[in-house]
């Protein structure tokens, strides 16, 4: 999109960070100062509909919390803390549960739910595609789209706008353990407030961030390493990627490419971005077979490889820097790379 205060091409909406001389990004953070801004009475009945929420919950957790063995000094503690929400989250030992869900972000939210009202940590969270028999003791979350919504507004409120970017981003990663390590994330976060994103060495937020430079860098690489073959007028390409990157890739290429239609089939992850009629939508398909090239298709593909042999500089030519720049793992997807597979 075009940057509303320079006017040229705004990368920083490519990404999940805002850029601080933004007018958009100035306008929210407006309207959060506000927000925090108004008077005691007006905050009131909200305060007063979290508190009542959160005590339901929290008689519903009794039962629970006695055969835990929870004492009665800090039931104490916790009851006389006033601020609504999440911030009654206290350090919590790992237990001897697994969660299941269903593989969705609020659905995820829904575990972080269950987690801080329960109070219980949980050695793994599962989507249910993936879970296996185990002797461990497990539970069943659904998806809960109020509760979702709930824990998606304490984010921002308790952590930061960049906080709720990096949960989003990462959970499309190829992390492992990722709806683990983003629980421990906003348990921490719940704990420590703003100042969690500046603790960089720590070890519930440095894997995250690891975990979102890898997923943009390889969007970045994969927006010049596509390459896309005509089938009757319109343009295909496979990709492999480990994260799921089809989300930030979009808008490069539905900008590059606007006046045709085109896919990127995800073979990993199972999905395609379409484009088709100036509209885009991402789609799971569990296979999308092209046709064969066309004698006109294969021209294009010994010219484009005839420009790439003929561009290199034989004196230069330098294996290990190549594979640096362009990995090899991505080779398979690229027409000129094809015969040194």
């Amino acid at each position: 999109m075009r940057c509303p205060l320079y006017g040229g091409s705004c990368r920083k909406y490519e990404t999940v960070r805002r850029c601080p001389g933004c007018p958009v990004w100035a306008e929210a953070k407006a309207a959060r100062q506000a927000r925090w801004a108004q008077p005691a009475h007006a905050k009131a009945p909200l305060a007063q509909e979290a508190r009542q929420g959160q005590d339901q919950a929290w008689q519903e957790s009794q039962a629970y919390d006695e055969a835990r063995g929870t004492s009665m000094q800090m039931k104490a503690q916790l009851a006389h803390m006033q601020e609504p929400g999440f911030a009654r989250t206290a350090t919590m030992q790992q237990d001897a549960v697994i969660y299941h869900y269903d593989g969705s972000l609020p659905g995820f939210f829904c575990c972080v739910y269950e987690s801080v009202y329960r109070r219980e940590l949980p050695s793994a969270i599962i989507p249910w595609k993936d879970a296996q028999p185990t002797l461990m003791q497990t539970k069943e979350i659904v998806t809960d789209h109020d509760k979702a919504r709930r824990v998606r507004r304490s984010i921002p409120d308790k952590i930061g706008e960049d906080a709720l970017d990096l949960i989003e981003t990462v959970f499309l990663s190829c992390l492992d353990q990722k709806e683990l390590r983003c629980l421990r994330f906003l348990l921490l976060g719940y704990r420590e407030g703003r100042k969690t994103l500046h603790m960089l060495s720590h070890s519930d937020v440095a894997p995250l961030l690891n975990a979102e430079r890898h997923l943009l860098r390889e969007a970045h690489l994969l927006k010049g390493f596509i390459r896309f073959s005509d089938y009757g007028g319109v343009l295909a390409a496979n990709i492999t990627p480990k994260n799921f990157i089809l989300p930030f890739i979009a808008h490069h290429f539905c900008a590059r490419y606007a006046e045709e239609d085109f896919v990127i089939y995800d073979k990993n992850h199972k999905a395609g971005l379409i484009y088709e009629n100036h509209k885009r939508s991402v789609v799971y398909l569990e296979e999308m077979p092209f046709p064969p090239a066309d004698e006109a298709e294969e021209r294009y593909r010994a010219l484009w490889k005839n420009f790439y042999h003929t561009i290199a500089i034989e004196a230069r030519e330098n294996p290990k820097c190549r594979m640096t720049l362009m990995p090899k793992r991505y080779w398979e997807n690229m027409t000129e790379m094809e015969e040194l597979l």
